[in-house]
């Protein structure tokens, strides 16, 4: 990684001022010479301080579950280990030797399986000066060229990675960014991805530790990386891991408030608000089947024009858009559009939405459960193709939003010297069909991708750039 020009360098910087400051004081009294004194301050100097971005991660496929002659994904510690930094044996498995390391002698040698986690207890900025990021990935096995590199995946594989990064230093905004490489536009179209705010680092995606994803819901990894390139990446938010961010000179505002809006309930007969209190229905739209809520805080005042459109219904394995509420008889809605609109007339009235975003959205399908977070440094006005969270793909049952109140921007700064691990999976479904009409239509493509991740600076920097001006 390097650092852009105009930022920090990791490089430190002396300039000394010299010495400065004479104070002296005198009396004569029968006597030639003053009494004189000197205090001076020497060795004055300014040095630049770092703000350093460092990585660690753990990557997990399941593939097939033994490893052959002829494909061998897996490093020595088998399934379902691929690679890791560090990785002391090395054999797939993140693991250091903290007997080479001063802050934790003689503990031997600890790694993943240890606790089913990363070891992040022994990941922090000092530790990771002894372990520089690979230019290549060894484990044991083979060596790749890139860090997610499988050869023959089949439907119904799945693979996960786990990074974890830290700002050694100074606090920083955080981004995480995606950009296509060679796509076979089928194959991308049919595996699904999702990334994650990882709280407890141990590559699963957990509803019962708020665990929240990020982007998107699931979904494709053509949307998913057409969602990064087109938010320039995504801005990081801090309060997902439950810390408010680095205010003052370190950060910028964080007194807008995330508040709930109110849910909505996706019964046989329609979308209803759960609560009248919250807004009511203005409009059921037919032809392309459309719900228009004027949704309100009677605490704050605040109202926003909700639209939700585009109802996909999944049936026999065929998805097709709802173009009536008749069509609701069997409720089985797995995925939709949303957006709020500036104004909605309804007869000779009009009404108007405040000029407000989304932080989060809480979706129920089935009997999962999962919160998205919707900042991206802002807000969010909208979101196409948002699908159900639910693997069996059972039908949503309710939507609940909160919105972005008050002034200023969400404190988006981490701090130095921390921990932050995000979760990123892949699955190629076994019932492919999106897109296709046969799984065996995928065969002998592939897809390439970049991931990164990119900081800058919080303090005196209340615009960040993003990664697209960086390097």
């Amino acid at each position: 990684m390097s650092d852009d020009e105009n930022r920090l360098s990791r490089r430190k910087i002396l300039g000394s001022l010299g010495a400065i400051g004479i104070a002296s004081a005198g009396a004569g009294f029968g006597t030639s010479a003053y009494f004189n004194d000197r205090e001076t301050f020497d060795d004055n100097s300014l040095t630049a301080g770092e703000l350093d971005l460092r990585l660690d991660w753990q990557q997990l496929y399941y593939g097939p579950e033994e490893n052959t002659d002829r494909y061998a994904p897996y490093g020595d510690a088998g399934y379902p280990f691929v690679n890791a930094h560090p990785d002391h044996e090395p054999n797939g498995e993140q693991s250091l030797d903290t007997d080479e390391l001063d802050e934790f002698a003689n503990e031997g040698v600890v790694a993943y399986s240890d606790e089913g986690a990363n070891i992040q207890e022994y990941l922090t900025c000092e530790t990771l000066e002894n372990y520089e990021v690979p230019d290549d990935f060894y484990n044991g096995v083979r060596t790749q060229d890139s860090l997610i590199e499988l050869e023959d995946i089949k439907p119904g594989d799945c693979g996960e990675v786990t990074f974890s990064f830290h700002l050694c230093d100074n606090p920083g905004y955080v981004w995480f960014f995606g950009e296509a490489g060679e796509i076979d536009d089928e194959l991308a179209e049919e595996i699904l991805v999702q990334a994650w705010y990882d709280l407890d680092c141990d590559n699963d995606l957990d509803e019962d530790d708020e665990d929240r994803i990020i982007v998107n819901q699931r979904t494709s990894l053509a949307n998913w990386l057409e969602e990064l390139e087109g938010y320039d990446g995504y801005m990081l938010n801090p309060g997902a891991y439950g810390i408010a961010g680095v205010g003052g000179d370190d950060g910028v505002s964080s007194g807008s408030q995330c508040l709930n809006l109110g849910k909505i309930e996706w019964t046989n007969d329609g979308l209803a608000l759960d609560d009248e209190d919250d807004g009511e229905l203005l409009a059921v739209e037919e032809d392309t089947l459309a719900y228009v809520f004027q949704m309100e805080d009677s605490e704050t005042g605040a109202q926003i024009i909700l639209r939700i459109f585009e109802l996909e219904q999944k049936t026999n394995g065929t998805t097709e858009t709802l173009q009536s509420e008749d069509d609701f008889a069997e409720l089985d809605v797995v995925e939709f559009d949303w957006e709020i609109l500036e104004e909605y007339t309804v007869g000779e009235t009009t009404y108007e939405s405040h000029d407000l975003g989304m932080c989060q959205l809480e979706v129920k399908a089935g009997e999962t459960i999962q919160q998205f977070d919707l900042r991206n440094g802002a807000c969010t006005t909208g979101q196409d193709d948002f699908m159900t969270p639910d693997e069996d793909n059972r039908g949503i049952s309710y939507t609940e939003f909160w919105y972005c109140y008050g002034e200023g921007e969400p404190g988006l700064c981490f701090p130095g010297n921390e921990t932050f691990c995000i979760g990123f999976e892949w699955c190629l479904p076994t019932d492919a069909s999106r897109v296709v009409d046969s799984v065996n239509d995928l065969q002998n493509t592939s897809v390439s991708f970049d991931l990164g991740f990119y900081t800058e600076q919080c303090r005196h920097n209340p615009d960040p750039t993003g990664p697209s001006s960086g390097s």
